[in-house]
């Protein structure tokens, strides 16, 4: 999958802290940065 600048997010829905689900959609027309990197052991 690959995304362009301008183009609208997919639907996204992460595990947060508190065992709620932290969702995209819940944001949206605001602000939003996501930051994905790998943990390595």
């Amino acid at each position: 999958m690959s995304i362009g600048v301008g183009d609208p997010a997919p639907p996204i829905e992460l595990p947060a802290h508190d065992a709620a689900r932290w969702r995209l959609a819940d944001r949206r027309g605001r602000p939003v940065v996501l930051i994905f990197h790998r943990h390595l052991h």
